[in-house]
């Protein structure tokens, strides 16, 4: 029987863990304090997506550019350590957030992960840029031999 269970609680807290991480946040309020600047939007998708599409008032740091602990406390360091001024890390779908904030707690720098939506800051209002880098080339997709 303990066999059966032990393996479910621990998926249970797992999934409880990641999902307490991510917060619902009011966006038309982290809207009002981004443009206050008491808030900094770190856009955590790739660099791909970010020259496809992004936020005017976000940062871009790339998940793959925080994946270990030094690489997150210089990707921290672009940043103000002012406690009034709070880090919010944006994604897709609020999955990699999660993550990136997990990432970036490690090295005792608070950043709130996002549960929203790419889409749903843009529909909130916040000002999209769409494709304005003229030298961004999209990847050439590699075929196996």
């Amino acid at each position: 029987m303990l066999r059966r269970t032990l393996p479910i609680a621990l998926c249970m807290l797992g999934i409880g863990t990641l999902v307490s991480v991510a917060q619902a946040i009011d966006l038309k309020e982290l809207k009002k304090n981004v443009e206050e600047g008491k808030a900094i939007l770190l856009d955590v998708r790739e660099e791909v997506e970010w020259k496809r599409a992004h936020l005017v008032d976000s940062e871009s740091v790339p998940f793959s550019t925080i994946s270990t602990d030094s690489m997150a406390r210089r990707a921290a360091a672009r940043f103000p350590s002012d406690p009034d001024v709070k880090l919010y890390a944006l994604s897709t779908d609020g999955r990699v957030s999660t993550l990136a904030s997990d990432m970036f707690k490690r090295v005792n720098v608070e950043v709130i992960a996002l549960k929203d939506s790419y889409r749903s800051l843009v529909n909130a209002g916040f000002k999209e840029v769409r494709g304005n880098d003229p030298n961004w080339q999209p990847p050439i997709p590699v075929l196996p031999p």
